[in-house]
């Protein structure tokens, strides 16, 4: 498992690629700094308690480093996204975490690709928590560099395989056209139904299975994975996800052998009393306990 000198968070306050969902996720990045620092303020000299643990974390000084956001160009989806690859590009030279507040599901894409590029021939494995598949080519309405099409412009990248992508609470319906896509592709799925009636440990062996022969993982977690009670500021809610607690479970086993991180599709405009927002920074404090800790001691 590398070690990084800091926890490196990026803004990418871009919903240009939400063009079936609701737009308003650009405004998330500040929204979730700010909840972030609900748990950040119960660090104490380098350290904090974990309550469900027992344990204290110790952390080395100035652990977490903001990088600020990425340069928004409003009319170019494409100029945004070469942006984008620079600045995620910029991270991965330093000793940093990369960790990306999105933003629609779009800006996977562009991060994805830096860190591909930043490691030629290393072949990547992603984790990917969602309610829908993004595996659209191309549409009249969505173009190519949707919310919707980030997964499959991933898999044009030459060492991303589809058996080192795995997709883990996908459901309700979806165009026909997928069915015959998904049974020839090779892409692995847990469906947010397999999810609940299987053992959580059952999920996790199976997506750790899938990234045995990746040497880099990368985690997208889009909040409508979540039912949406538990998270209703998303840009399209599917009734039937996961709870807070089984995402926990699964991303704690991800954590350490996560090489970058994002978050998409925290809609601040939609949020009832900040659940979703808040729910994003619990999981960005969790990812940061769990990459930054040097030291644990239990009472």
């Amino acid at each position: 498992m590398k070690s990084y000198q800091s926890f490196g968070i990026l803004g990418f306050p871009w919903d240009g690629g939400a063009s079936l969902g609701r737009p308003g996720s650009r405004f998330a990045p500040e929204k979730i700094r700010e909840a972030f620092q609900w748990f950040a303020n119960r660090i104490e000299e380098n350290k904090v308690y974990n309550v469900e643990k027992r344990t204290v974390y110790t952390f080395s000084e100035d652990p977490i480093q903001d990088f600020g956001n990425i340069d928004i160009v409003a009319y170019s989806t494409e100029d945004t996204f070469k942006n984008a690859e620079q600045k995620v590009t910029e991270i991965l030279q330093t000793e940093s975490f990369p960790f990306i507040l999105g933003g629609d599901h779009s800006i996977s894409y562009p991060v994805i690709k830096a860190l591909h590029d930043q490691h030629p021939g290393k072949k990547i494995g992603i984790v990917q928590f969602d309610a829908h598949l993004d595996l659209v080519d191309s549409s009249p309405i969505q173009g190519k560099y949707s919310q919707s099409s980030q997964m499959r412009r991933a898999l044009e990248l030459e060492h991303i395989h589809p058996e080192h992508i795995v997709q883990i609470g996908v459901r309700s319906y979806n165009y026909p056209w997928y069915g015959s896509y998904l049974a020839n592709s090779g892409i692995k799925q847990v469906t947010a139904a397999e999810v609940h009636t299987q053992p959580i440990e059952e999920t996790i062996q199976f997506a750790l299975s899938a990234m045995e022969e990746v040497d880099l993982i990368y985690v997208t977690f889009d909040m409508d994975v979540l039912e949406p009670a538990y998270a209703p500021g998303v840009g399209a809610n599917e009734p039937g996800g996961l709870t807070p607690v089984q995402c926990f479970q699964m991303l704690e086993a991800l954590y350490p052998i996560t090489d970058a991180f994002d978050i998409a599709e925290v809609n601040p405009l939609y949020d009832h009393q900040d659940i979703t927002t808040s729910m994003a920074a619990r999981i960005m404090f969790d990812c940061f306990v769990a990459k930054m800790k040097k030291e644990e001691s239990t009472n």
